[in-house]
């Protein structure tokens, strides 16, 4: 994944079931970058975030 790049996020999937279980987004501008991992989790406040980028007609990288 590289940065920054648009889309800042990109999908990350199970290993075994293939099914998506978060997402990565950059921490921060400057190299080397830095990635976080987002849960797929209602209440986590940078996933509702990751769902306002989307609602506004974004869309994440697919996953690998």
């Amino acid at each position: 994944m590289a940065y920054p790049i648009d889309p800042i996020y990109k999908l990350y999937n199970d290993g075994k079931t293939g099914q998506p279980t978060g997402i990565k987004t950059q921490i921060g501008d400057s190299e080397p970058y830095q990635c976080k991992c987002i849960p797929l989790d209602p209440a986590n406040t940078d996933y509702q975030e990751y769902l306002e980028w989307v609602a506004a007609g974004n869309t994440p990288e697919e996953a690998d």
